[in-house]
């Protein structure tokens, strides 16, 4: 059991992520909705204390929402997404954004082929896009709150209703206490509970009861974590009710943000919806897009407030996307704005998991340490692998021993479990999967087509995991002894004149503290290093020597 001053302890010994990330001060976000593809470009200031929306495009995507039932993405959804993809990169292009990201959410998250259809993107297009988890989608959800609604205060939750899921977060200005993503979609739900153009009675029954069935742990959680004062509503369900209910009652205003749609008013609101979906009449002010999938949004969220007894729901017109391009410029540091301590979030979920899991904090700070020295010092002369790989062997080092939770026997393949499923923040799907194959094969077998963790690697990746795991197995064989001996690294490389098969010889020169024991470290690197030789086709040796210096930092 960990207890807060050991836990505070740990913190204050966080490495920071290993690549760090770049970017302009002008970039792009297209948010790959089940419903609809947005796109905002967006101007960081030169005080860099806020950021500017010169661009928003938006395009409805109906193909998309096939892809919940279906799990596969058709060729006509792709190339309707690709059309639209490349129209708004080429407006953004316009703008003069040098970087367009494009996150994935339920749709493709769900889709047998959606990794197919990202890496298809990605070449086709040249567009960074990337799948995101759940959780994951919710930690950008509430960056965005944080950044328009600076007036939010104390404890507050957020409900995001999407075409395929509802995020739901509860927490202040400083972290969130509770994040988790719920298959209640608009979209999904027509889909599942309103097969026909008109829905019954008992459908809408259904659906009210099965939402409050969903949402019950939810309020439960909520409820332990001290509950909240203001609920804040985003998506564009939530901002086409609060329209609809600013038409009702005849309201001036009209910006949605801030607006307050009261309880009261929403159940009134809904009562109306499902009278009109019943007789089959259209609703009007509602756009021919949204129209067939408002009634089972507004059910969500009229159940929502009831479930956490929420009075009102304040509007805010930032969710996703706009929470997509604070991350992006708070790591790339054009964004400060009182929001610095959300600066860093891969090294923060990856500390998060390593105490969660009770893993030796000084053993993994060495290991990824001497990892980084391998990758750095080895650049150019065996591999070109950019820093962004760096940092995914980084991770990978950081949590190679989470497993051990479960247990000793086998621990390189409970590390991957978890760390598969731990919901690191800050990285796409495709990331945390290479991050857990990577550390899977620090020890054991090397990867093969028959195990799970080679299986989800795409063809092209499969190189770049099992030369970081043979990286990932030298450095933990020099910390054998888990008592932090080595305290850096040199290396000397010489080319191969003769042989084909061999680029050449590596020495490595190992610099210990005096009068320490290397004798564990030695006999473990030579066990582990076949693998190294083998993917950078050298021989290796070693060289031990004293170090009369103190001992180095964590990096």
């Amino acid at each position: 059991m960990v207890t807060t001053h050991t836990a505070q302890a740990l913190r204050t010994k966080r490495s920071k992520s290993f690549a760090q990330i770049y970017g302009g001060p002008l970039i792009a976000c297209i948010d790959m909705g089940t419903n609809s593809f947005h796109m905002i470009v967006c101007q960081a200031t030169e005080e860099r204390n806020n950021f500017e929306v010169v661009k928003r495009e938006k395009e409805a995507v109906p193909f998309f929402r096939r892809a919940l039932t279906a799990h596969y993405i058709d060729d006509i959804a792709l190339n309707s997404a690709e059309r639209i993809l490349c129209e708004m990169k080429n407006k953004a292009l316009q703008c003069g954004a040098k970087t367009v990201l494009a996150v994935a959410t339920s749709a493709v998250r769900e889709a047998n082929n959606g990794e197919e259809i990202l890496s298809r993107i990605r070449e086709d297009l040249s567009i960074d896009a990337r799948m995101i988890s759940g959780r994951e989608e919710a930690r950008l959800i509430y960056l965005g709150v944080l950044w328009s609604m600076p007036v939010v205060r104390g404890d507050f939750c957020i409900v995001d209703i999407g075409g395929g899921s509802t995020e739901i977060i509860l927490g202040d200005r400083h972290h969130t206490r509770f994040s988790e993503s719920y298959k209640l979609g608009a979209a999904r739900l027509t889909q599942r509970f309103f097969r026909k153009d008109v829905p019954t009675p008992q459908e809408i029954r259904e659906l009210h009861d099965e939402i409050k069935g969903v949402l019950r742990p939810a309020a439960a959680r909520i409820a332990e974590c001290g509950g909240f004062s203001q609920l804040v509503g985003t998506s564009g369900t939530v901002q086409a009710l609060a329209k609809l209910d600013r038409l009702t009652a005849k309201k001036k205003t009209s910006d949605m943000h801030g607006y307050r749609l009261g309880l009261s008013n929403l159940e009134d609101l809904v009562e109306r919806l499902e009278e009109s979906f019943l007789s089959g009449e259209r609703i009007k002010d509602v756009s021919s897009d949204r129209n067939r999938t408002i009634l089972a949004g507004s059910i969500v969220l009229l159940e929502t407030m009831r479930s956490f007894n929420a009075s009102a729901t304040i509007v805010c017109t930032s969710a996703l996307r706009e929470g997509v391009v604070v991350d992006r410029f708070l790591q790339t540091g054009w964004l400060k704005g009182g929001l610095e301590e959300h600066r860093d979030p891969r090294s923060e979920s990856v500390h998060q998991l390593l105490e969660k899991y009770q893993a030796s904090v000084e053993h993994a700070e060495q290991v990824a340490r001497l990892s980084a020295e391998i990758f750095l010092k080895t650049r150019e002369s065996l591999h070109n692998y950019p820093e962004e790989v760096g940092h995914l062997l980084w991770s990978a080092a950081m949590l190679h021993d989470v497993g051990m939770f479960i247990g000793r026997n086998g621990h390189h393949k409970h590390s991957y479990y978890l760390i598969k499923n731990g919901g690191l923040l800050g990285h796409s799907e495709e990331e945390v999967a290479l991050i857990a194959s990577i550390a899977r094969y620090h020890r054991g077998s090397e990867p093969k087509d028959s195990h799970e963790a080679a299986s989800v690697i795409p063809p092209a990746q499969r190189k770049m995991v099992t030369d970081m795991a043979a990286i990932l197995r030298l450095a933990e064989a020099l910390d054998r002894s888990h008592r932090q001996v080595i305290q850096k690294v040199e290396f000397d490389f010489e080319p191969s004149l003769k042989a084909k098969d061999m680029r050449g010889s590596l020495s490595l020169l190992l610099f210990v503290r005096p009068t320490e024991n290397w004798e564990p470290e030695t006999w473990a690197l030579k066990e582990k290093k076949a693998l190294f030789e083998k993917q950078f086709q050298v021989r290796l040796s070693f060289e031990v020597r004293m170090d009369p210096r103190p001992p180095l930092p964590p990096r």
